[in-house]
C-alpha cells in the first residue's frame, strides 16, 4: 500500500469514527432532552436542566414555549433575559421588593413587621394574578444561575400562600434552566450581611426550599457551539475550574496585548465593566468623520428601561461596527442575535445597510413586546397579553460589549479582555462565546487565580450526577403523579377546613349571628365529616389496595367502576353543602361582615371546583380530563368570587374637571413632608407608598424648584451624574446608569436630570 493510500484510508477511518461518535453523542442527548420532555409532561417532579454553554437549552426553552404541555408562565431574573426568553421577570410578576427577602422560616421569629410586609405583598395580587397562579401547572425560571436563594424562597412563599398549598412552590412543577459555571446571583456586601444568618451561599441550591424538596437534573454534554475538540477540551477544564499548564499555555499563546483587527475582520472586544466598554465604544465611534445617524424609539405601554435591548437614543455612524440584538422576525432571516457587521450606508426609505462578510443587509425598524400573563376569558387558558413594546433599529455599538450581555451569543472573532474579572463564570462565559481557538485574541493573560474556584459551587457539581434520572425513576415518577392527582379528586379535607373556618368566625361572634344559624353550620360540619370526609378515608385505602395489586388507572376496569361510584356517591354529599353556601345573612358590623365573607366565599370557591372534578370522572378518572377541569374551573370560581351584586342604576352625576391644584395634591402633601425634615425613605413608610413613587414626586418638585436634588443623595452621587449628563448629553437613564453602575437609582438619576432641565 502506498503512502498516499494508507493517508487516505486513515483519513476515511477518522471520518467515519467522528460520523459514529457523533451519531452516538446526538443520540445520548436527544435521549436526555427526551426525558426532560417526559418528566415536564408526565410527573409534577422538580427539575434542573443544566449544560455547558451552547448545549441547546435555549433551543429546547423555545419549544417548550411553541409547544406548552401544560399550564405554564415563564420567569427570569432580569429584564433582557425575561424579553429574550418571552416571558417576565421574577419580580415583576410576583411584585417582590428588590433587595433581600427574609425566609418565612425566618419571618415566624423575625416578627410582626417582616410578616406584616409578606401580607401586603400578598394583597396585592389582582384578580387576574390570582387567577393565573392558583391554576399554574409549570413554572420555568430560566437562568437560574442568577437567581439568588432568598429569591427563590420568596417565590416559594408566595406560591404557597395564594395556592393556599403547603407542598412545595405550593405544589407547581417548576423547571430551573441554566449553567451554575456561568454568571453568578448579585449579592452586594450589606445584602450578604443580612443574609448570610439563613443561607450558606447565594445560589439558588441553597435555598431552603430546594434543600428540603427532591428534584432531578438533567445536563446536556454535547456542544454545538464549537466543534473543534481540544477547544471544547479546555472550556471543559476552565468551567470546571481545572485548567491545567499546558491548557493555560494553549489560551495564553493567543495573547497579543497590541492586536488591531482590520476594520472589516469582525471582530468584538469582550470586558467586564460598562465603563470600559463605552470607552471603547464611544472613542471608535468620535474616531469616524461621518455624518451622526440618531434613531429615537418608540416606546408604548409598560415596557421597563431597564429591559431596553438597545440605547432609546440611538447614535451611529456608517463606518460603525455594530451587533444586531434581535433574531431577523422576516421569513428571509438575514440577521440573528449576536450576529457582527459594520453599517456600509443609509437611506431614510430603505434604512441602514450593514456588511456581514460579503453580505449587506438592509435593516429597519423592528419591535420587542413585553408580556403579561392573563387568562383568557373564553378559554380559561393562560396566555400572554402585550402590554408594552419597544420599537428601534436592532443594533448597537459592538466594537465592545460587557462579559454579562454577551450571554447566550456567539461570535466568530472575539478579543477579551478579563484583566479586571470579579466574579466566578465571567471568563468561562467569554471564552464560550467564541466559536475556534483561531478566532481568540487575549488583550490580558489569564491566570488560574482569575478563574475564582468556587468551592460552593464544586461541591454543589459534584451532586449532580447522582439526580441524573433514568427510566424506572421516570415510570415511578409518573405513576406517583397520577395516583396524587386521583388521590386528590377523592380528597375533602380542604373543604371541612373552609366549614370550621367558617364556624370559627360564627362561633367566635355568638351575639352577631342566630342561635339556628349556627346551629345549621354545625350539625352540617359534623354530618359532612361522618359522611364525606371519613367515607372517603376508607376509600382512599380501597384505591390503593387495587392500585398496588395493579397500578394501572386508564385501564383497570376495577379501580375505574370504583372511581365512578365513589364520584357518584361523593356528589350528592358535597352538593348538600350548597345549603351553607347560599345563606345570606345580614351583618351590621363591617370587621365580622369582612371576615364571614372571606371565608365564605373561601367555602363557595373550593365547592364549585370540587364539584365540576366529580361531575367530570362521573365516567372515569382520566389525568388530563381531571387536570383541564380543575384547573379551568379554578379560574372560573375567582371569576365568581370577585364578581359584586348588582345593583340598581343610578343617574350618574357629571362630575367637574379636576384642577391643577387637586392633581397636584399628592405631591403637595410630599413637598409638606420634605419641609418637616422627613427623608424619602421616612415619607414612602408615612404615606404608605412605594420609594420609586415619592422618587417621582421629588423629581416633579425638583423640576419645579421646589426642592434641591442635592438634598436627596450623596455628594458623590449628585456630582458624578451632573458630570456624566454634562459630558454625553444623552438624557437616557438606562444608559446613564449602565456607565454609573446599579448603585445609581432611578429616582437619583431622575431627580438630578429634572434640575439640570430646570437650570437650562
Amino acid at each position: 500500500m502506498t503512502m498516499a493510500c494508507f493517508l487516505l484510508t486513515a483519513l476515511r477511518r477518522n471520518y467515519l469514527f467522528k460520523k459514529i461518535i457523533d451519531m452516538q453523542t446526538n443520540k445520548i442527548e436527544n435521549a436526555k432532552l427526551e426525558m426532560v420532555d417526559k418528566f415536564v409532561r408526565y410527573t409534577n417532579m422538580n427539575i434542573f436542566l443544566t449544560g455547558k454553554a451552547g448545549t441547546g437549552k435555549t433551543t429546547f426553552l423555545r419549544g417548550l414555549a411553541e409547544n406548552p404541555t401544560k399550564r405554564m408562565v415563564i420567569l427570569a431574573p432580569t429584564g433582557v433575559a425575561a424579553i429574550n426568553a418571552g416571558g417576565q421577570t421574577i419580580h415583576s410578576f410576583f411584585q417582590l421588593e428588590f433587595g433581600p427577602q427574609i425566609p418565612d422560616d425566618a419571618v415566624i421569629a423575625g416578627g410582626a413587621d417582616i410578616m406584616r410586609r409578606s401580607a401586603v405583598q400578598y394583597q396585592k395580587f389582582s384578580a387576574q394574578k390570582l387567577k393565573i397562579i392558583r391554576s399554574l401547572e409549570l413554572l420555568v425560571i430560566d437562568e437560574i444561575s442568577m437567581v439568588r436563594a432568598d429569591l427563590l424562597d420568596a417565590v416559594d412563599a408566595m406560591m404557597r400562600r395564594v395556592r393556599r398549598n403547603d407542598k412545595p412552590f405550593g405544589g407547581v412543577q417548576v423547571l430551573m434552566i441554566g449553567d451554575i459555571h456561568q454568571l453568578a446571583p448579585v449579592a452586594k456586601q450589606e445584602e450578604w450581611a443580612l443574609l448570610q444568618d439563613y443561607y450558606k451561599s447565594v445560589y439558588f441550591f441553597d435555598s431552603h426550599v430546594l434543600t428540603k424538596t427532591p428534584y432531578c437534573c438533567i445536563e446536556l454534554e454535547h456542544i454545538y457551539r464549537q466543534e473543534d475538540r481540544q477547544f471544547i477540551d479546555i472550556l471543559n477544564k476552565v468551567r470546571n475550574n481545572r485548567l491545567d499548564t499546558e491548557s493555560l499555555n494553549i489560551l495564553n499563546s493567543h495573547y497579543h496585548p497590541d492586536f488591531e483587527p482590520d476594520e472589516d475582520a469582525g471582530y468584538i472586544t469582550l470586558m467586564t465593566h460598562n465603563r470600559q466598554v463605552d470607552e471603547i465604544n464611544e472613542s471608535k465611534l468620535n474616531a469616524l468623520k461621518t455624518k451622526p445617524l440618531k434613531f429615537t424609539a418608540k416606546v408604548f405601554g409598560n415596557f421597563p428601561e431597564t429591559s431596553y435591548p438597545t440605547k432609546f437614543e440611538l447614535e451611529l455612524k456608517i463606518g460603525a461596527q455594530v451587533m444586531f440584538v434581535k433574531n431577523d422576525p422576516s421569513p428571509e432571516k438575514a440577521y440573528f442575535n449576536g450576529k457582527i457587521g459594520r453599517i456600509v450606508g443609509y437611506d431614510k426609505d430603505d434604512g441602514l445597510e450593514v456588511k456581514c462578510g460579503d453580505e449587506v443587509i438592509e435593516v429597519n425598524l423592528v419591535t420587542w413586546q413585553n408580556f403579561e400573563y392573563n387568562i383568557n376569558e373564553e378559554t380559561k387558558e393562560i396566555e400572554e397579553k402585550e402590554v408594552g413594546s419597544f420599537t428601534q433599529i436592532p443594533l448597537k455599538l459592538a466594537w465592545a460589549i460587557t462579559i454579562h450581555k454577551s450571554q447566550g451569543l456567539t461570535f466568530d472573532k472575539l478579543i477579551l479582555d478579563a484583566s479586571l474579572a470579579f466574579a466566578h463564570g465571567q471568563i468561562y462565559v467569554a471564552l464560550s462565546r467564541c466559536t475556534s481557538l483561531e478566532g481568540l485574541v487575549l488583550r490580558a493573560k489569564l491566570s488560574q487565580s482569575g478563574l475564582f474556584n468556587d468551592l460552593t459551587i464544586n461541591q454543589f457539581v459534584e451532586t449532580l450526577p447522582l439526580r441524573e434520572p433514568n427510566e424506572e425513576q421516570f415510570e415511578y415518577n409518573k405513576k406517583l403523579y397520577e395516583s396524587q392527582m386521583l388521590f386528590e379528586l377523592i380528597d375533602f379535607l380542604d373543604l371541612e377546613s373552609d366549614l370550621n373556618g367558617l364556624r370559627k368566625v360564627v362561633f367566635t361572634h355568638k351575639r352577631t349571628f342566630e342561635d339556628d344559624l349556627r346551629e345549621k353550620i354545625s350539625s352540617k360540619g359534623q354530618k359532612f365529616h361522618e359522611e364525606v370526609v371519613e367515607v372517603s378515608e376508607k376509600f382512599k385505602r380501597q384505591i390503593g389496595g387495587i392500585l398496588k395489586d395493579n397500578f394501572q388507572i386508564d385501564n383497570n376496569l376495577q379501580l375505574q367502576e370504583r372511581i365512578k361510584k365513589g364520584c357518584s356517591y361523593f356528589l350528592d354529599k358535597v352538593t348538600e353543602l350548597d345549603e351553607i353556601a347560599e345563606l345570606n345573612v345580614e351583618i351590621e358590623s363591617k370587621d365580622i361582615k369582612t371576615e364571614f365573607k372571606n371565608a365564605m366565599e373561601l367555602l363557595k370557591s373550593d365547592l364549585y371546583v370540587k364539584k365540576a372534578c366529580l361531575v367530570s370522572c362521573q365516567m372515569g378518572f382520566e389525568i388530563k380530563k381531571y387536570l383541564k377541569t380543575k384547573n379551568r374551573e379554578i379560574v372560573e370560581a375567582e371569576g365568581l368570587s370577585k364578581k359584586k351584586p348588582k345593583r340598581e342604576k343610578k343617574e350618574k352625576k357629571k362630575r367637574e374637571p379636576k384642577s391643577e391644584s387637586d392633581l397636584s395634591a399628592t405631591i403637595e402633601r410630599t413637598k409638606a413632608l420634605i419641609e418637616e425634615g422627613l427623608s424619602i425613605d421616612d415619607i414612602a413608610e408615612r404615606r404608605s407608598m412605594a420609594r420609586s413613587t415619592i422618587e417621582q414626586h421629588v423629581a416633579e418638585l425638583v423640576l419645579k424648584g421646589y426642592a434641591d436634588a442635592k438634598d436627596f443623595m450623596s455628594e458623590e452621587h449628585y456630582e458624578n451624574i451632573v458630570e456624566y449628563f454634562t459630558e454625553t448629553q444623552d438624557p437616557s437613564l438606562g444608559a446613564a446608569r449602565d456607565v454609573l453602575g446599579e448603585e445609581y437609582s432611578w429616582g437619583e438619576l431622575r431627580i438630578v436630570l429634572n434640575e439640570m432641565k430646570r437650570s437650562f
